[in-house]
């Protein structure tokens, strides 16, 4: 990071050493073009020009890798052929939205390319810069005053971009939005897999196909308006509305409203009533004031969360009740004829409902956990894109003397320690060598360099030379003191506590996201599985450092036999059990081919 001074620009304060200039100035775009009708055009083999569609397109990617259809040549003389590194813009349904390109292909008049950038800005910085806050304000401007939300080249040319001069600071800060990105996207897809585990949990353990251990009583197809209660909400008027709490669940998939009374308890089923969402299941933990929807609460024969997930497996069955045409509606005496299965043992049904909702708490927390690190993209975004963080290290002089160097090293070390201290001093888990696990795995999943030198000991990856000099530098700065207690030492905030985090955010704003990753996973682990973890990562990375082909039992091999007698106290099924979980968690050492 450098001290920066700053200039007023059009799009507000931005570095003096960036440039604010229209994005037609030193690129070129042009729009799509639509063979009409595109029937005649379409390719009925492989060997045609992949036809590129808005429709096509996940709204949330960042890359266009393929498409649904292709057209022939002549098609491609009345489009416009775009290649890989091309970037697209929706000028219509997502108004601005930026996408990589890396396929070639064809792009019909709904979509502007943008080409021969590639003099002024980097590719992904480029991305970045088009999905920001100040330029999608920039496009409402545009539109504004119109009904209908269109962009075309002319007004795209004249759209204004901060940019960095150095290429260098473009790509650090692309890096950094692209390594969060990848952290929103792995948290995505581990959520998904989780999604239809659960899919296919309550496909087996809702219909009887497995039981659960120790259960065996028999299972009844009944009616649902025979096991339970299903009652009308209650109508209320938007003027009857009052200030206050309890959600007003209508018709809707979200609260109408609020209001300052419940007519149901908690843990109730509700079942929109009318709308296009006629039919839709929640449940609600919490007090409801219910008005356009169904409801089933808490009974004496039945677990009403074991009620919920066999309702929540039967959504489609209970989309196909609505009736009434334009204005769809479904009404408790449509919803009781719906047969159900059901264990006739209470304890059955509590522990079925019992993994279901322990699945979807884990669904739940990525989901959190996810949205939080969206949250954190934006807020860096705004910042790194308008120069408000900046990510070019001053460069280091040839007459620099070495032991001025080091220093810096040991400095820099100690300010991550101090973070890792700040944000776990109050865990009862947190000490010594779980702040030398945490240390190792930063600078390795980091990739910073903080001249560390581990060894294989009984508690390795450990370096206990740096711990050492990590320990006296944070007491001399009055951060924190390592102190020895009865279990071993913990960290003590001292009186300048905080005093870091400005260096911190000089040194490591580029590696926030995966930083904030590794203090959320491991903020409540035990000491030993972030010793498991370490020492794994350690082994992974030395085998793929040989250069040579190796399997999951060459790294347990490694860890077991070639390190230290006291890593055999754990059961090599635990070790491997960490060992997957880190290939699902991204927690892996890559090669620079990775």
């Amino acid at each position: 990071m450098i001290e920066t001074k700053f200039k007023q620009t059009e799009i507000g304060l931005i570095p003096e050493d960036w440039d604010c200039i229209p994005l037609g100035k030193d690129a070129e775009i042009f729009r799509g073009g639509s063979p009409r009708p595109i029937e005649l055009y379409l390719s009925r083999n492989i060997n045609g020009f992949n036809w590129i569609k808005i429709g096509d397109v996940d709204r949330d990617a960042k890359y266009i890798n393929k498409t649904a259809e292709k057209i022939i040549p002549l098609g491609a003389e009345f489009s416009r052929m775009v290649y890989k590194g091309d970037l697209l813009l929706s000028n219509s349904m997502s108004f601005g939205r930026p996408y990589l390109l890396n396929i070639d292909g064809c792009i019909h008049d709904g979509w502007l390319v943008i080409k021969n950038y590639q003099s002024v800005y980097e590719r992904d910085y480029l991305y970045y810069a088009l999905s920001s806050a100040y330029v999608n304000i920039q496009y409402l401007n545009m539109a504004a005053g119109s009904s209908v939300k269109n962009l075309n080249k002319e007004k795209v040319k004249e759209v204004l971009l901060a940019c960095p001069l150095s290429k260098t600071e473009q790509k650090n800060i692309a890096t950094t939005l692209s390594s969060i990105d990848q952290l929103i996207s792995s948290l995505s897809k581990i959520k998904e897999k989780k999604r239809l585990i659960k899919q296919g949990a309550m496909q087996q353990l809702l219909t009887g196909k497995k039981r659960l251990p120790g259960f065996d009583g028999e299972w009844v197809e009944s009616e649902l308006g025979t096991i339970v209660n299903i009652q009308r909400g209650s109508m209320l008027k938007s003027s009857e509305y009052q200030f206050g709490s309890i959600p007003v669940i209508a018709g809707g998939i979200t609260p109408a409203g609020f209001h300052n009374v419940a007519n149901r308890n908690g843990r109730t089923i509700t079942i929109s009533a009318s709308g296009a969402n006629a039919g839709y299941i929640s449940y609600y933990k919490e007090p409801i004031f219910a008005t356009d929807c169904s409801t089933i609460s808490e009974g004496n024969d039945y677990f009403i969360d074991f009620i919920y997930y066999v309702l929540l497996l039967k959504q489609n069955d209970i989309f196909r009740l609505q009736t009434g045409g334009a204005q769809p509606h479904i009404h408790p005496k449509d919803i009781a004829p719906l047969k159900i299965n059901i264990p006739c043992l209470y304890e059955e049904q509590v522990a079925i409902a019992n993994i279901l909702s322990t699945m979807d708490n884990e669904i739940e927390s990525l989901e959190e956990e996810r949205d939080k690190y969206i949250q954190l993209k934006e807020g860096m975004m705004q910042k790194l894109l308008t120069g408000q963080i900046r990510l070019v290290e001053a460069e280091t002089k040839q007459q620099d003397l070495p032991k001025a160097k080091a220093s810096n090293v040991y400095f820099r070390r100690s300010v991550l320690a101090a973070e890792i201290a700040d944000r776990l001093c109050e865990e009862p888990t947190f000490g010594h060598v779980k702040m030398e696990k945490l240390i190792f795995l930063t600078e390795h999943l980091c990739h910073i360099d903080i001249d560390s030198h581990y060894h294989r000991d009984a508690a390795g990856p450990y370096d206990n030379r740096a711990l050492r000099s990590i320990d006296s530098q944070m007491k001399k700065q009055k951060w924190f003191e390592a102190k020895k207690e009865d279990k071993g030492y913990r960290y003590i905030p001292m009186q300048n506590r905080g005093g870091h985090k400005k260096y911190f955010e000089k040194y490591y704003a580029a590696v926030m996201p995966m930083f904030e990753k590794i203090i959320d996973t491991f903020r409540s682990s035990t000491t030993e599985q972030c010793e498991i973890v370490a020492t794994l990562y350690s082994a992974w990375d030395d085998l793929l450092q040989s250069h040579k082909s190796f399997t999951d039992d060459d790294i347990l091999n490694e860890v077991l036999n070639n390190w230290h007698e006291s890593k055999k106290r754990i059961s090599r099924n635990r070790w491997q059990t960490e060992l997957d979980w880190m290939r699902a968690n991204g927690f892996m050492p890559q090669t620079e081919n990775n």
